[in-house]
């Protein structure tokens, strides 16, 4: 459990929290390129860590984040002309470019120079792997982006996904390295019942020990960059399953599937508070080494994973901020939860998979109080991902202290992965090679061992 002062320090984010100053450290995935796809396009409302902003692409195709009211009299430069690399409100005419500036204020006299005065706040952006990144932090040199894998993978090897979720930020990223919860919210019906010894030994390894072992035993260590989350369980007489997931601050998680496969997949996600009570789910899936098949691409276009919404499963798109990635299962039709499926099919009694999630930790409220909860071991994770973002916000508050990774992009080169180990084997030197970024390679599922890579060349 956290005190009420805690809860608040870990929750709120808005300008001038101790969180939301640590949130502004870091580059922030804010939208796809493809949703300004042209020159002078239509511009887009924006909201992240509690700030109103308005995004749009220049004349020169640039990028610029700029505070959504216009720094004359207020009015909303949503309703701007974007034109000529800048975008100008329509009230009197000001004009501002993607750093701030005030190219035109055609209603103040020729010889004034009150528009060299005047500057609306602005934030830098930058693209890569086809994702606006935004620095809302206070240096006038942004730090380096993080290296994470998927951003340097050709755009075939990829997809990438939003949603957002009514619920506090720290919520999400907790229900994502729970490993204890897929055993029942993910589960079918059918996981649970009684299995013969000869229907668990034709099982998949994997889903034999997960299905065999359903109270993990997880083991936490601190990383330079956030936290290393093991989730032990019983696998043969003489071995454990383990299945290695990441935190990366401020927001960043790495979950390893659990799959079979010799040549998996592999997904990032990021949970990226709007405000306090909203945050931005971006997920992505994507494959070190070569283009992702229709098979792979078929299940997230259908609402598979945890950030994944079927592509028809959408409500209209609006102009509000992140209006065209809203769901349509929501609180106010109960996630489309179907009791039937409940008692035959799935165990939660939903579909998508990424509803399960949200109708659990939208349910807690938009900030949960912590003084209620009521911890135990399988919680180790979440104690130790609370424990390092509360920590970078008090030392941040009290003496400035950078927080971690913000100036070490490579130290984001890491990977989520599972394995089968001797028990007398220690996990962390044991799977140091599965856990980092190895140019070529590619390491599957436990049935693979330790030390195979992948035969695919990189592309």
């Amino acid at each position: 459990m956290l005190t009420k002062e805690e809860n608040e320090l870990l929750t709120r984010v808005g300008p001038g929290t101790p969180m939301g100053q640590v949130m502004r450290q870091y580059w922030l995935p804010a939208l796809l390129s493809s949703e300004l796809p042209e020159p002078d396009c239509a511009p887009l409302r924006m909201r992240l860590l509690g700030e109103d902003l308005i995004a749009f692409r220049d004349s020169s195709g640039r990028v610029g984040m700029l505070a959504a009211n216009c720094p004359h009299r207020g009015a909303s430069l949503f309703f701007g002309r974007n034109e000529e690399s800048g975008l100008r409100c329509v009230y009197h005419g000001w004009k501002f470019d993607v750093s701030g500036a005030c190219v035109d204020m055609p209603n103040e006299p020729v010889e004034s120079s009150f528009k060299h005065k005047v500057k609306a706040v602005a934030y830098p952006c930058v693209e890569r792997a086809g994702v606006v990144f935004v620095y809302m932090g206070p240096r006038e040199v942004p730090p380096p982006l993080p290296e994470l894998e998927w951003m340097s993978v050709p755009e075939s090897h990829r997809i990438v996904a939003k949603r957002v979720q009514f619920t506090n930020y720290a919520q999400s990223i907790e229900g994502e390295i729970d490993s204890s919860h897929l055993g029942f919210t993910h589960s079918r019906v059918s996981d649970h019942r009684p299995l013969t010894p000869e229907e668990i030994a034709a099982l998949p390894s994997a889903g034999r020990y997960t299905r065999q072992d359903r109270h993990p035993r997880f083991d936490v260590l601190d990383t330079d960059y956030g936290v290393l989350i093991a989730a032990r369980r019983e696998a043969e007489a003489d071995s454990y399953y383990y299945r290695i997931s990441q935190f990366l601050m401020p927001f960043w998680t790495l979950v390893a599937s659990g799959t079979e496969r010799r040549d998996p997949t592999r997904g990032t996600r990021a949970f990226i508070p709007i405000d306090d009570e909203s945050v931005l789910v971006f997920a992505t899936s994507f494959h070190p080494l070569r283009p992702l098949t229709d098979v792979e691409r078929e299940p997230l276009k259908v609402g598979g994973g945890a950030g994944f919404v079927g592509e028809d499963h959408f409500r209209p798109a609006t102009s509000a901020p992140f209006g065209a990635w809203i769901p349509i299962a929501a609180a106010e039709n109960d996630y489309l939860l179907d009791r039937e499926a409940q008692r035959t099919t799935h165990y939660a009694g939903m579909a998508e998979f990424w509803a399960q999630d949200a109708a659990l930790q939208e349910g807690m409220g938009k900030i949960y109080d912590r003084r209620m909860e009521h911890l135990g071991s399988s919680d180790t994770a979440i104690i130790r991902m609370r424990a390092r973002l509360i920590g970078a916000a008090k030392a941040m508050r009290e003496s400035g202290a950078v927080p971690p990774g913000v100036d070490e992009p490579e130290l984001y080169r890491v990977r989520a992965s599972v394995a089968v180990l001797p028990r007398d084997e220690s996990w962390v030197p044991a799977t140091d090679h599965l856990r980092r970024v190895i140019p070529g390679t590619n390491p599957g599922g436990p049935e693979v061992g330790l030390a195979v890579p992948s035969t695919h060349q990189r592309v």
